[in-house]
């Protein structure tokens, strides 16, 4: 982590399923950073695409703002997050309800590797009439659900959680990294996107660490 400096920028990483569009109501609370919301599958081949390839998408757009950049991850993006976190030397990581690293949720080699798409809606339920979903990689929620190994992650680390996931997600997570954690425990996984509570205290932690 950069020392005595401000993040300059700031990377929102959206969720399965979902898009930089999520991230919308986030960009007045940050008017003294350049913050840019990436699309993990731009440019992919979404129906082969891999949980490398996600992280890939988030180096590749990290280096396109100033520095020094902090990421933050929702939920599928929080885990990619960690992943990218493995090539970048990011000023800070801030991961809401991310999935879980293998280190938590254990390693499940019987769980098969397939490409192809579906429909995230049919596997996680509705989403928010005003968030659309679109096709995801079956692929990389396989490769999730076999487990993904983070086993460190060397920065200045934030978890956020609510009341759906507050251990896997949440407490087991900041447990396992040493991370400063900060709970909301009247939201749910949608609410910690869409409540301005939340960027609101990302602005607070940023400013003050």
């Amino acid at each position: 982590m950069t020392q005595g400096r401000a993040s300059a920028s700031l990377l929102l990483i959206h969720g399965a399923g979902s898009g930089p569009w999520i991230f919308e109501s986030w960009y007045r609370w940050f008017p003294e950073m350049e913050v840019r919301a990436v699309d993990l599958q731009e440019n992919l081949d979404v129906a082969r695409a891999r949980m490398a390839d996600y992280a890939a998408v988030v180096v590749e757009a990290t280096r396109r703002l100033p520095s020094p950049v902090a990421l933050c991850g929702w939920s599928m993006g929080g885990l990619v997050a960690m992943l990218a976190c493995q090539q970048l030397r990011p000023h800070h990581l801030i991961v809401i309800e991310p999935s879980a690293p293998a280190e938590i949720q254990g390693v499940h080699p019987e769980v098969k590797l397939v490409s192809g798409l579906f429909n995230p809606e049919e596997q996680y339920g509705q989403f928010p009439p005003d968030l659309p979903a679109r096709a995801e990689s079956s692929r990389a929620r396989a490769e999730r659900k076999r487990g993904i190994s983070v086993p460190s992650v060397l920065y200045s680390t934030l978890v956020i959680y609510g009341r759906e996931f507050p251990n896997e997600r949440g407490r087991d997570v900041a447990r396992l990294y040493g991370s400063a954690e900060l709970q909301f425990p009247d939201l749910d996984h949608w609410g910690l996107i869409t409540d301005d509570r939340v960027p609101r205290a990302i602005k607070r932690y940023l400013a003050r660490t």
